[in-house]
């Protein structure tokens, strides 16, 4: 098949402004890391990895989030509620932590350790988009 002159000088003119973008790697929030002291609560997946950054932190139990709202990355308020919105969780506070599906520590929970990490709340009994209270046992 032959090109006419101006076809063929499209072509040339379109390879020239092909712009190649390479896919740009998912990245975890520079809040996933948690601080010791502290019990932080993610509203996406694996942390905020490659998600909206919703996150708080907690260093005592709070019996209804559902007065709570989000912080941005920017530890501004995001006055978007955190009742029903955990995905994932990092437990830095020293000792055991329960999340719990209804306020006043009711219905259906999960029990995270000391140094322990979960990126998907979904196979918890916890369940994702479900918490709303968190208990810490020592304090």
């Amino acid at each position: 098949m032959r090109l006419s002159r101006k076809a063929a000088g499209f072509v040339a003119a379109a390879t020239l402004f092909t712009v190649v973008v390479p896919a740009a790697a998912a990245v975890a929030s520079p809040r996933s890391t948690c601080y010791g002291g502290r019990v932080c609560l993610y509203a996406g997946f694996d942390y905020n990895r490659g998600q909206i950054d919703h996150w708080r932190d907690f260093i005592k139990d709070d019996s209804d989030l559902s007065d709570n709202n989000w912080l941005n990355w920017d530890f501004s308020n995001s006055w978007h509620s955190m009742d029903n919105e955990t995905s994932s969780v990092r437990n830095r506070v020293g000792c055991s932590v329960t999340l719990w599906q209804h306020a006043e520590f009711t219905g259906a929970h999960s029990t995270f350790t000391h140094n322990s990490n979960d990126g998907f709340l979904a196979n918890n009994a916890i369940g994702n988009n479900r918490t709303s209270a968190i208990d810490i046992w020592c304090r």
